[in-house]
């Protein structure tokens, strides 16, 4: 994973963006665009387009991580192992 987002940055950075902590709250109103995208494709029960949003929103996620050199696999690991710590439904009851 942590290669993909390099792969992913590189590609960006190629194509001329920039993604950087300075842009990070547009970055991440992208990610957001990408999902109201797959709910909107989710809506026309377009599940090509859904599949095309969700890997949208997946590049945009992982360029973030590979232009911050985030090790995102070390991150996922970490917070897996907090949420396995949490009880059912996270002590909720709906």
């Amino acid at each position: 994973m942590n290669e993909l987002a390099s792969n992913i940055a590189n590609w960006r950075k190629g194509k001329g963006f920039i993604t950087s902590w300075d842009n990070m709250p547009e970055k991440l109103m992208l990610v957001v665009t990408e999902l109201s995208e797959a709910m909107e494709a989710y809506r026309d029960c377009d599940i090509c387009q859904f599949n095309e949003e969700i890997a949208d929103t997946f590049i945009r996620l992982l360029d973030i991580c590979g232009s911050l050199y985030m090790d995102i696999e070390c991150e996922i690991s970490r917070k897996m192992t907090i949420n396995a710590g949490r009880p059912f439904r996270h002590g909720r009851n709906c």
